[in-house]
């Protein structure tokens, strides 16, 4: 990937260690394995990925739980409107409404492949709709903080995305 700073995926990157919390304005703090993830049902979408630098990844195939699925294991109280979904990786989040994240799939495959760490692996959030931002599609997903009021803009990596373009 030309252009993109050069940055070690790895960090902060346990796969043994991964689990995915969703917590916050919830009825119930939920905590899945991958096993748990998996085990919810999958669905497949076929896309294209196109970078903020140029560069289009064309017909990638992911598969994945649909996120309102993972949503309604924690149920989000009548107040929670917002999520903030966060990477493992402790720098990398991005906030959304919870009604445009119930929409979107957290991939645990990349064309019929288990998704590997450096795609995002164990689980990568992937937002629905052609109008979505490359920077939303958050890698290592490990935590969905489900939110009365939308997270500050500090809170989010889209500046921290867009830094690493040369």
């Amino acid at each position: 990937m030309s252009g993109l700073r050069e940055f070690d995926v790895r960090s902060g990157v346990d796969e043994d260690a991964w689990e995915l919390t969703v917590a916050g304005a919830v009825k119930r703090a939920v905590h899945l394995s991958a096993d748990d993830l998996a085990a919810l049902p999958l669905e497949t979408d076929t896309a294209d990925f196109a970078c903020a630098e140029g560069w289009v990844a064309e017909d990638l195939t992911w598969r994945g739980v649909r996120v309102a699925d993972v949503l309604a294991l924690a149920e989000p109280t009548d107040a929670g409107a917002y999520a903030l979904v966060s990477g493992m990786d402790d720098d990398y989040a991005c906030s959304f409404p919870l009604s445009r994240l119930a929409d979107a799939v957290l991939a645990v495959e990349l064309d019929g492949e288990a998704l590997p760490v450096e795609h995002g692996g164990p689980a990568r959030l992937v937002p629905a709709g052609a109008d979505s931002d490359c920077w939303e599609h958050v890698k290592w997903v490990s935590r969905i903080d489900v939110r009365e009021t939308d997270p500050l803009e500090e809170d989010t990596a889209k500046e921290l995305a867009l830094s690493r373009l040369e």
